[in-house]
């Protein structure tokens, strides 16, 4: 497997990740990680339905999804998905190697600081961003895949 987008977007898999990004990049397969989402039935089917017809997809836990991508050696193109950036630091701190991160979408809370037009963070997703940053893993924020580039760490 090659891991071609990783992507933060509290919405996980909608049209513009399910179809712009996975023809751009060509992806294969989606992985969505996250606790709440892999134990929800209700969940698991209405993002297994937003996965476009032929791409294979998994919904997996943090635990699971270590285990997932370190035992898998197909030639899928694959497309991880996650609602936050602990969950990222959390599958890192655990061996799994990401090329990148894209954060398209964590939208405003109260206690956020708006960074663009679709990212907020507070000050633990900083920290978390910046311990992102010291395993040498580069952060961009681009909404769709031809939008400009910008490089997160020089929002934070």
């Amino acid at each position: 497997m090659t891991i071609v987008v990783t992507r933060i977007d509290e919405r996980l898999i909608h049209g513009q990740v399910a179809y712009s990004w996975s023809v751009a990049y060509q992806v294969t397969e989606f992985i969505v990680i996250d606790d709440g989402v892999a134990a929800d039935p209700t969940q698991l089917l209405l993002l297994s339905l937003a996965v476009p017809s032929g791409k294979r997809h998994a919904i997996l836990s943090v635990e699971d999804a270590v285990k997932y991508l370190v035992e898998q050696s197909d030639q899928e193109k694959t497309f991880i998905v996650v609602k936050s950036p602990r969950v990222l630091l959390s599958l890192i701190e655990k061996g799994i190697i990401l090329p990148s991160i894209n954060v398209g979408g964590m939208y405003y809370k109260a206690g956020k600081q708006e960074i663009s037009k679709t990212v907020y963070l507070d000050e633990e997703d900083k920290s978390i961003f910046l311990k992102i940053r010291d395993h040498g893993i580069p952060c961009e924020i681009r909404t769709s895949p031809n939008d400009k580039s910008i490089d997160l760490f020089t929002k934070i």
